[in-house]
């Protein structure tokens, strides 16, 4: 049987495996395992571990490292994700469009703006070809209103 004669190299070696599938795969977690990894082939380097023992200090250090550092690195590296800045054109309003399915409240109807189709409510019927004014956007459906 083939002994490893450096557990530590090993545990390096799969640390850049998952540092290397980070980039690859969304999400920023595997970040994390190779982390686990790297800190477990420093408790090699530090102490005689068994390989069960090696694998309990890395999954133990994998669940440590995922849950209290991936909400501080995300910050640190994306950024916040709760913006006061809406992050659509359609959201500041103001903005004219061309109604292309009517709009009978409560039913919603449809708008042309900027070359897409969009799900539209008001709070006045608005017959079709009619131009008018983006007053908001919630997701996908936007609230428009006649134009003065």
């Amino acid at each position: 049987m083939m002994e490893i004669t450096y557990p530590g190299l090993m545990w390096l070696t799969i640390g850049v495996t998952f540092f290397v599938l980070e980039m690859a795969v969304p999400g920023f977690i595997l970040f994390f395992f190779g982390l686990a990894a790297w800190l477990t082939a420093l408790a090699c380097y530090l102490f005689p571990l068994s390989v069960n023992t090696q694998l309990a200090v890395f999954l133990v250090l994998s669940l440590v490292c995922l849950f209290t550092l991936r909400g501080i690195v995300q910050k640190v590296f994306i950024g916040d994700t709760k913006d006061d800045e809406p992050d659509s054109i359609l959201a500041k309003g103001g903005e004219k469009c061309v109604v292309t399915s009517s709009i009978k409240p409560p039913a919603e109807g449809q708008v042309k703006f900027s070359g897409t189709f969009w799900r539209a409510e008001a709070s006045e019927d608005i017959e079709e070809d009619e131009v008018v004014e983006i007053v908001e956007q919630n997701d996908l459906l936007i609230t428009v209103k006649k134009l003065s």
